[in-house]
């Protein structure tokens, strides 16, 4: 008898961890809001000229939720892809079938009405929460010059010595202080 209740405890651990590691990471709701909206837009990029294909829609789907896809939204990269991969793994089927058949129909500058219908009817991601619809309400918010160049001055503090241009610049050079110890920047939070 005490091997049973043993065995069926093990069962019920083994099925209750599984089900908990398949469920994505819950996100909150304005973070699903912005996520959902950016995860429109950056797939709008790929998209736009695909004729609704559905090969083209699934290679979009593998390479959507990459850092370099989400560094200019108003939340930090980092929630960003975590918003990108809850939205994907929650709702792929959805948001597969939503792609298909808008870019079958439409080729258009901005997918206003696909981001409407997706974000806010298929998948309620920006109920209670207004879904930004301009291009301003997305972008980082009180980053000034002043800032950046704070910034800036406290990883040159830290070691860093140099930033890369991605429009073939030469590369702008931090002087270090003399006699500083360097420490490497901690990672931010999910």
């Amino acid at each position: 008898m005490r091997t049973l209740i043993i065995l069926v405890l093990c069962v019920l651990l083994v099925n209750f961890n599984l089900s908990w590691a398949a469920e994505p990471a819950k996100i909150g709701q304005p973070l699903l809001c912005h996520g959902c909206v950016a995860v429109i837009k950056e797939l709008h990029k790929v998209l736009k000229d695909s004729s609704g294909r559905k090969k083209t829609v699934n290679q979009s789907l593998t390479r959507l939720c990459e850092i370099n896809n989400f560094v200019s939204y108003t939340f930090s990269p980092p929630k960003m892809i975590k918003a990108c991969n809850f939205i994907v793994e929650t709702y792929k089927s959805e948001l597969t079938e939503n792609l298909i058949e808008y870019y079958k129909k439409f080729r258009t500058a901005e997918n206003l009405k696909l981001q409407e219908k997706f974000c806010e009817h298929v998948i309620n991601a920006c109920e209670g929460t207004r879904r930004p619809t301009k291009e301003s309400e997305m972008k980082p918010h009180g980053f000034s010059m002043d800032d950046a160049n704070e910034k800036l001055q406290k990883a040159a503090e830290k070691g860093f010595t140099h930033v890369e241009s991605e429009v073939g610049e030469q590369p702008l050079q931090i002087e270090t202080p003399e006699n500083s110890q360097t420490t490497p920047m901690p990672h931010e939070e999910l």
